[in-house]
């Protein structure tokens, strides 16, 4: 398997991660990653990832800024074989640094193992999500909880996420539950510059391809539609507005559809909300719309906020997960409780009626996320945590 430039190994060399998944999804924290990869200075870190079930569909975007993805699909009936197999490619590889995500369950638990069977590898866990309590569920299923010792990281998001866990999830709360932290924000690749002119031409053709007029004010939703993001909170607050020029664009495909467009037209609100499905030109559409919601009953650290923010939206959403890391009630946008429809239905009407406190909000909103929520500080976050890990000092 060919290496990238600078991917010699050794002392002094740079440190060679594995990320191993289940599968390479098309999530948003397995495109975070990749867009990480894509950013890391290969004189200090050399990447490959393998997949545990089947290599997924975003594999040939992994491996375009990889050292290669590679599978090993399960072998007998609980999938144990694939650990003596997972430490031989550590071994040969030369993998300094396991990376394992909460959310891919063999390969959190497995990958571990495998690492300490090497006698030199180190395993980093990494949490994207929070308020799983909320829902009856956990980032981190109890047994990695009391076994985080084992491990030489754990990789946060945001510092919400940090407190979350332990307050909620026994994370340094015993000797078996202590590792250390490291945050490791999330961050967006950055969007190309263009003139006023051309910000100006492209926002006109974005609502005229939604069929909004100059006037109505355009409130973009970027979420799946599933009972997380709780669309139906958000339409009883569209509902409540009542407000002749606000109009609501759902970006996202989920099971959930057909029920919230019934949903739609039993409020009586055909005229002020649009399903688009899912798409993937959302930097295109944001230029089009005003402001950004979210009703979400958990999150970790949404990417589509961070994707509004740096697009200069204000945002109005529901305080879950790491949203108040994101975003400063009343600077950057809005934060309710959640569920509160009639909290969002004031927020999004003061926003629809003042264009300045929109301009002031977005703009705030921009300059953070531009300042703090690159892919660029990302990589460098990673950066510095793998060589810590492996006491190695940057160059």
């Amino acid at each position: 398997m060919p290496s990238r430039p600078g991917a010699e190994g050794g002392p002094g060399g740079p440190v060679r991660v594995t990320l191993v998944l289940d599968v390479a999804a098309l999530g948003g924290a397995e495109i975070v990653l990749r867009d990480t990869f894509a950013h890391l200075d290969p004189a200090r870190v050399v990447t490959d990832v393998v997949c545990l079930r089947e290599a997924g569909p975003l594999a040939d975007a992994v491996r375009a800024v990889s050292d290669g993805v590679t599978t090993l699909p399960r072998g007998g009936r609980l999938g144990l074989a694939r650990v003596p197999r997972l430490a031989r490619h550590f071994r040969r590889r030369g993998t300094d640094v396991v990376v394992v995500s909460h959310h891919h369950r063999a390969a959190l638990t497995l990958a571990r193992v495998a690492a300490r069977l090497t006698g030199r590898t180190r395993s980093v866990v990494a949490a994207h999500d929070m308020d799983l309590t909320r829902v009856g569920r956990r980032v981190l299923p109890r047994h990695v909880v009391e076994t985080l010792f084992l491990s030489a990281g754990l990789a946060l998001l945001a510092p919400g996420q940090g407190r979350y866990l332990h307050d909620e999830e026994g994370v340094g709360t015993s000797w078996r539950s202590r590792v250390r932290q490291y945050l490791v924000p999330n961050g967006i690749p950055a969007p190309p510059a263009e003139t006023p002119a051309e910000h100006d031409a492209r926002r006109a053709e974005v609502r005229a391809e939604l069929g909004v007029g100059d006037d109505d004010v355009v409130v973009l939703m970027v979420a799946r539609l599933s009972p997380q993001k709780a669309h139906d909170v958000m339409l009883d607050a569209l509902a409540r507005a009542a407000h002749p020029r606000l109009r609501l664009v759902v970006v996202g495909d989920g099971k959930r559809r057909a029920e919230l467009e019934a949903l739609v037209a039993e409020r009586g609100l055909g005229d002020a909300v649009t399903f688009l499905g899912l798409r993937r030109d959302v930097p295109r559409l944001l230029a089009g719309g005003d402001v950004s919601a979210l009703s979400s009953v958990h999150e970790g650290v949404p990417i589509s906020v961070i994707e509004a923010m740096t697009a200069g939206l204000p945002v109005v959403a529901t305080d879950v997960g790491a949203l108040r890391d994101l975003v400063t009630d009343g600077e950057d946008g809005f934060l309710v409780p959640t569920g509160d429809a009639a909290g969002l239905a004031d927020r999004l009407t003061r926003l629809a009626d003042d264009p300045a406190l929109r301009a002031r909000l977005g703009e705030h909103a921009r300059t953070r996320a531009r300042a703090e929520f690159t892919v660029q500080n990302t990589a460098a976050a990673f950066t510095t945590m793998v060589e810590s890990v492996t006491g190695r000092q940057p160059g």
